[in-house]
């Protein structure tokens, strides 16, 4: 291997864990999180290259995490029907971290070449195990993120029950 093949592959593993730090930072769950916290955080987080037309995971899959998109889209399918488009810093998955043999409610398909980020529930588990101080600022954050989605599942339910009357 030559010197600036051996340079390149340092350069480019050292720009990917800024970028894997950068999307974390800016993510809700996490936003709490010191910078200290984070590396501990990003050195369990699982980096995903996914191509075009794969499936992240599948409706009925049972769920065992979450993942954050740190570029390119996936299409949320539910019933072959498509939900919403999802881009860079959005995040799908959660409830999965919470769940117990959760199903998942809707497939999740990449609809171009994508970079991810998945955090799973050993994961969560291993970091509140480890340190009970970062898994409850954690927890926290998903909890505010489902009571959120909670309540704008439910004001969409109304707006349809008005809408259908």
């Amino acid at each position: 291997m030559s010197l600036s093949v051996y340079w390149e592959n340092i350069f480019n593993r050292d720009r990917k864990q800024l970028t894997i730090q950068e999307t974390l930072k800016k993510n809700i769950l996490f936003k709490d999180l010191s910078l200290g916290e984070l590396k501990l955080v990003q050195n369990i987080i699982h980096f995903r290259q996914y191509s075009q037309n794969e499936f992240v995971f599948k409706q009925g899959d049972v769920g065992v995490g979450m993942y954050i998109i740190i570029n390119g889209s996936v299409d949320i399918i539910y019933d072959r029907n498509h939900i919403t488009t999802l881009k860079e810093d959005d995040f799908f998955g959660e409830l999965a971290l919470v769940e117990d043999h959760g199903k998942r409610t809707a497939s999740a398909l990449v609809k171009e070449e994508s970079q991810l980020l998945g955090f799973f529930k050993p994961d969560l588990l291993e970091i509140t195990h480890r340190n009970p101080e970062i898994g409850v600022k954690i927890l926290f954050r998903i909890a505010q993120v489902l009571g959120l989605r909670m309540h704008e599942t439910t004001a969409l339910i109304r707006t349809l029950r008005r809408d259908s009357q």
